[in-house]
């Protein structure tokens, strides 16, 4: 006995074992340690589409020169081994890219590289991605049984190969039923509320889920597992106790389950697993919670993948959404203003003695100025100017409506001012309900004599300047603005004008714009104009204010719709 011990002993110091022998001890010994480790998902990049040397050092070359972006690929790849194309693998191209980003940063700055090399990867249609690595997520010490390992490389495989979430929580609660002899499994995941939704249902017996749902009486155990995140299990119902009523449950023949939060380290729990057996009670052990427990994990990160592809996805259909809608707006506006710019005169009338130029410009597409000429007679001609307030669609619309009703009353209408009190009466109630107003200024000139009759419905006041005189005369007449009440007078005034003189219609866009330094651009800036442009004809006129707005403001972009019309008595 002496010697068969000893001989065993020296035997087993001196000779090394063998794997049949280690598989041994660790199927008995290591069946009484207790497991220690705690196992993380571990997430890998990679770019969703391989990028080759040649293309990275064709981009260090545009910022560095040729010759410095070569040698410094040739010192990054040193003993890096290349495949059969001369390229580096999937998994070391993503350190290439933060190669490439160090040493662009030295020539244009780390922000500016980043942004270059992840334009260029956009351009080439790659990214990084995150993937899982089978040998991080799947850390099984030696001490763990090999159908664990298995159900960890299965479970693995079928997160890798989709990212259909349906598909991969389908397959998985399938691996569970199947490998541990399950009988029904589970998954819920938070919605956009933060309620649990039932996305997978697998198992035998299967019904729909609804209030009275056996699967109902679970819901405490789910609602401890979302808040504590831990794993909530029972190994025998029917010894569960009071607290959880579970009489469904055991009336549909459960006898085991467990409720496994979907969750990634750090962070909040996305759902839960719920597995039930109908046969094995003292089914949970601590190792085989610590396995589902990796598997949620798994789960986890692959829910938190496809959510952010999906937001992603979704993010970028919006914005192609908001940009073609963008693009309908502009093309209709567009539209909306060639029909406007069709309404306006497209040329002045001729009229004997007098020379006459328009102008509208819109601070938007569409605008709310308005101004026309009525030719009554070979010696007789109307001018009107208005402004609806606002820069809408809606005040384009209104100032449509003042134009068919302008062409409909001014061959019947004798006077200016019972041309504006008819106007008024028609437009009252359009213009109260879309909340609008309108101020116009209307006048009849008659070149034969000379005499001009003009009604004002609270419009800028027209400049008339003189020949040979320096002031400007305001033109003015009472009256309130269009679409304040039913019904008004509008006073009539006259002036003759004479050879040489110089009449300006204009909107309130011009004496309101203001310059850099917030000044306007004012009436006396407008008289002190006219007297330079004298000598000029209507049309350049019209120009030469746009011109000087201009440089006024020191920006071509207006803030209000500007419109101008000048009658000029040669």
């Amino acid at each position: 006995m002496l010697f068969n011990i000893t001989s065993y002993l020296v035997c087993s110091i001196m000779l090394k074992q063998d794997d049949k022998e280690r598989d041994q001890v660790r199927k008995f010994i290591g069946a009484f340690e207790v497991e220690r480790r705690h196992y993380f998902q571990i997430e890998t990049k990679r770019l969703s589409k391989p990028v080759t040397i040649a293309q990275f050092t064709s981009l260090m070359s545009k910022f560095i020169g040729e010759a410095e972006a070569e040698r410094a690929i040739a010192g990054y790849l040193g003993t890096r081994s290349l495949d059969d194309s001369g390229n580096v693998s999937e998994f070391e191209l993503p350190n290439l890219k933060r190669f490439a980003e160090r040493t662009l940063a030295g020539s244009v700055g780390a922000p500016a590289a980043g942004a270059i090399v992840d334009s260029f990867l956009s351009d080439m249609g790659s990214r990084m991605e995150s993937v899982y690595d089978i040998f991080s997520t799947v850390r099984t010490s030696l001490d763990q049984s090999r159908e664990a390992l298995f159900v960890r490389l299965k479970a693995s495989e079928i997160i890798n190969r989709t990212l259909d979430l349906q598909i991969i929580m389908d397959d998985l609660l399938n691996l569970l039923l199947k490998e541990f002899r399950l009988d029904i499994a589970l998954i819920q995941l938070r919605d956009k509320n933060g309620s649990l939704k039932v996305r997978s249902y697998q198992g035998s017996n299967r019904r729909p889920i609804n209030k009275d749902h056996w699967f109902t009486e679970s819901a405490p155990y789910c609602d401890m597992a979302l808040l504590d995140r831990k794993v909530h299990f029972v190994n025998d119902i029917k010894m569960a106790g009071t607290a959880v009523s579970l009489q469904k449950t055991i009336a549909e023949g459960i006898v085991s389950c467990a409720h496994i939060p979907i969750l990634r380290e750090g962070e909040s729990t996305l759902g839960i697993i719920s597995i039930f057996s109908k046969s094995i009670t003292g089914l949970f052990t601590v190792e085989f919670i610590s396995l589902l427990s990796s598997l949620a994990g798994q789960l986890a990160q692959a829910v938190t993948i496809v959510n952010e592809i999906n937001e992603k996805e979704q993010e970028r259909s919006e914005k192609e959404s908001a940009l073609l809608q963008n693009a309908r707006v502009k093309r209709d506006m567009e539209i909306a203003q060639q029909i406007q710019i069709s309404l306006l005169p497209d040329r002045p009338p001729e009229l004997f003695g007098t020379e006459m130029a328009g102008f509208c410009m819109s601070a938007a597409h569409v605008g709310g100025d308005y101004y026309d000429f009525f030719v009554r007679d070979n010696q007789t001609v109307d001018l009107v100017i208005a402004d609806v307030s606002g820069h809408s669609v809606g005040a384009a619309l209104i100032m449509a409506e003042v134009r068919t009703l302008l062409r409909a009353q001014f061959s019947s209408a004798q006077s200016a001012g019972a041309i504006l009190r008819i106007l008024n009466s028609q437009l009252y109630e359009d213009l109260t309900r879309a909340e609008l107003f309108i101020t116009m200024f209307y006048a009849k000139y008659n070149s034969a004599t000379g005499h001009l009759s003009y009604s004002n419905a609270g419009h800028n006041r027209p400049f008339l300047k003189r020949n040979n005189d320096i002031s400007c005369i305001e033109l003015d007449a009472e009256g309130l603005i269009i679409g304040v009440k039913p019904s008004v007078l509008f006073e009539e005034q006259s002036v003759t004008l004479m050879k040489g003189d110089l009449l300006l219609f204009y909107t309130d866009g011009l004496s309101e714009a203001t310059g850099p330094g917030g000044e306007m651009f004012g009436n006396d800036r407008i008289c002190k104009h006219l007297e330079n442009i004298g000598h000029l004809s209507a049309k350049e006129i019209v120009a030469s204010f746009y011109t000087a707005l201009y440089n006024f403001s020191g920006t071509r972009t207006l803030q209000d719709d500007v419109s101008l019309v000048v009658l000029k008595i040669l």
